[in-house]
């Protein structure tokens, strides 16, 4: 029986993968290599799933663009200086 194949982003070390969850907020990865991305609902104990992506970084982006439409310029992003160019922030309610 084969294992499946490793994320090529963690192909070093399992351990390369815990810390690159943990460098970026509202990721994680699943046991087979895909990265998901997921934010909590405000005010709720429910969460939005935003999907599943090859890369940390692509979790990490889209978390960003769930995280700046609910919580606007006051939102804690992953990449704080690439600020998404949206506009539902400012017209839209979560």
């Amino acid at each position: 029986m084969t294992k499946p194949s490793q994320n090529p982003s963690c192909s070093i070390s399992p351990k390369s993968c815990s810390l690159k969850s943990r460098q970026f907020k509202g990721i994680r990865m699943r046991k087979w290599g895909k990265w998901v991305s997921e934010i909590r609902i405000p005010n709720s104990s429910g969460r939005i799933w935003l999907g599943s992506y090859d890369t940390p970084e692509k979790a990490a982006r889209a978390y960003d663009f769930a995280v700046y439409c609910l919580r606007g310029s006051t939102a804690k992003l992953n990449f704080p200086h690439s600020t998404p160019k949206i506009s539902c922030a400012s017209f839209q309610s979560p």
